[in-house]
C-alpha cells in the first residue's frame, strides 16, 4: 500500500498539468452544481457575497485559473527547455489553490480581508515559478504570459474589494477583466496551436498540409480583439454613451471579421473526423461568435450584452480549456493523440452547454431559469465526464 501511495505521489506531482487539470475538471461541476442549487432555492451559498458574484468569481479564479496553472507549468518548461516544477513545490502550489477555494467557500464565517488574502496567494507563487525560466530564455513573446498573470492578480484583487458589496463597480470590473484576460490568452494560444496541430494531423494522414495563417491578419485580429475588450471594460465604468456604444460595436465587429479571416486557412472541414483537433477549431469559432454578438448588442440592442459575455466564458474559454485538459495529458503521458467516444461526448456537452447559456437570456421570461439550469447542468456534466475518464491518466505513471 505504501508503495502504491508513493507511486501515486511520484506520478501526480511529476508535472503541473496533472494536479491542476484534475483540479479544474473536478471543481467545475462542484461549483456549477452548488450555484445551480442556489439559483433554484435549494440551499444558500456558504458565502458572505451575492450568489451571482460567487459563481462568476469561482468560474474565473477557481476553475479557469486552475487550468491556467496547469497549462503554464507544462508549457513554460517546453518553451524554455527547463525542468518542470515537481514534487513539494508543485504540491505547495496546489495547496495554495485549495486554500483560496476554502476561503471562498467559508467566506460567510471569515473576515473579508482574510478571504481576499488567501485567494491572492496563488498567482504570485505561480509567477515566481514561471517568470525566471521565461526571463532566462530571452524570448520576448513569452513575457506576455507573465503580464497576463499580473493582470489576473489585479482582476482578482479588484473583484475581492469589500466582498463585492461596498465597491460594486470595481468588483464587476475585476470579474470582466479576469474574463477578458482569459479571452486574450485563448486567442493568442489558439492562434499558435490550432494551425500547427492541424498541419501536423494532416501530414500524419499523408495529406497535403496547406494550412495557412496570414501574419498581418493574425496580428490585426489580436489588436482588434484587445482594443474591443479594453473599450468595453472602459465603457462599463462610464455612464451610458451612444458614442462609446458605437465604438464598442464597431471594434467588436472588426475583431469578429479579422478573427474569421485569421481562421480561413486553417482547414476546419478536414478536422471533423478528429474530435481532439476539431474541438480546438470550435473553441476559436466561439471567439468569432462572441465578438459578433457583442457588435450586435452594441450596435442594435437586439440581444443583451450578457449573451456576448457568456459566449466568451461558457463558450470560447470553457471549450478551449476542455480541449487542453484532454489533449495535453495524452501527449505528455505517452498515449495516442486520439479522443475516445467518451471524450467526444464531453466536447459535445460543453459546446451545447455554452450555446444554451448564450441563448437563455433570449428566451421568454418564463423559460429563462430553465435555460440557465440546462446550460449549467450540461457544462457540469461535460467536466464530470472528463474527470472520470482522465482521473487514471492524470494520476498514473507515463505509459511509454
Amino acid at each position: 500500500m505504501s508503495e502504491a501511495r508513493g507511486a501515486f505521489r511520484g506520478a501526480f506531482f511529476s508535472y503541473g498539468f496533472r494536479p491542476f487539470f484534475l483540479a479544474a475538471g473536478l471543481y467545475a461541476p462542484i461549483a456549477l452544481l452548488r450555484w445551480l442549487g442556489a439559483l433554484l432555492g435549494w440551499w444558500a451559498l456558504p458565502s458572505a457575497v451575492s450568489p451571482i458574484w460567487w459563481h462568476a468569481h469561482e468560474m474565473i479564479f477557481g476553475f479557469a485559473l486552475a487550468a491556467v496553472c496547469g497549462f503554464l507549468l507544462t508549457a513554460v518548461p517546453n518553451w524554455t527547455s527547463t525542468q518542470p516544477v515537481t514534487g513539494g513545490p508543485l504540491a505547495l502550489l496546489l495547496a495554495l489553490w485549495l486554500v483560496g477555494r476554502a476561503g471562498m467557500w467559508l467566506s460567510a464565517w471569515l473576515p473579508g480581508g482574510l478571504v481576499a488574502a488567501l485567494d491572492l496567494l496563488l498567482i504570485p507563487a505561480l509567477l515566481g515559478c514561471v517568470l525566471p525560466p521565461i526571463h532566462r530564455s530571452r524570448s520576448p513573446r513569452h513575457y506576455v504570459f507573465a503580464l497576463f498573470l499580473v493582470l489576473l492578480w489585479v482582476a482578482d484583487w479588484l473583484s475581492l474589494l469589500s466582498g463585492g458589496e461596498r465597491w460594486p463597480a470595481r468588483t464587476t470590473t475585476g470579474l470582466y477583466l479576469g474574463t477578458y484576460v482569459l479571452t486574450a490568452m485563448v486567442a493568442i494560444i489558439g492562434g499558435r496551436v490550432v494551425p500547427n496541430f492541424t498541419r501536423g494531423a494532416l501530414r500524419a494522414r499523408g495529406e497535403e498540409a496547406g494550412v495557412r495563417t496570414s501574419e498581418p491578419i493574425a496580428r490585426a485580429a489580436l489588436l482588434a480583439l484587445v482594443a474591443s475588450l479594453a473599450i468595453d471594460l472602459f465603457a462599463r465604468n462610464r455612464a451610458a454613451s451612444p458614442a462609446l456604444e458605437l465604438a464598442n460595436g464597431c471594434l467588436a465587429l472588426l475583431a469578429a471579421l479579422l478573427l474569421a479571416l485569421r481562421a480561413r486557412g486553417w482547414r476546419f472541414r478536414e478536422t471533423w473526423s478528429d474530435p481532439l483537433l476539431c474541438v480546438l477549431h470550435v473553441g476559436q469559432a466561439w471567439l468569432i461568435v462572441a465578438f459578433a454578438a457583442r457588435a450586435l448588442a452594441s450596435l442594435t440592442g437586439w440581444i443583451p450584452a450578457s449573451a456576448a459575455f457568456h459566449a466568451l466564458g461558457a463558450g470560447a474559454i470553457s471549450t478551449m480549456i476542455l480541449a487542453f485538459l484532454t489533449r495535453a495529458p495524452l501527449g505528455h503521458t505517452g498515449r495516442p493523440l486520439r479522443a475516445s467516444p467518451v471524450t467526444a461526448i464531453a466536447y459535445g456537452l460543453v459546446v451545447v452547454g455554452g450555446a444554451a447559456r448564450v441563448v437563455a437570456p433570449l428566451l421568454p421570461a418564463r423559460l429563462q431559469l430553465a435555460g440557465l439550469v440546462a446550460a449549467g447542468a450540461l457544462s457540469a456534466l461535460a467536466f464530470a465526464v472528463y474527470s472520470v475518464e482522465y482521473f487514471p491518466i492524470l494520476t498514473r505513471p507515463r505509459v511509454a
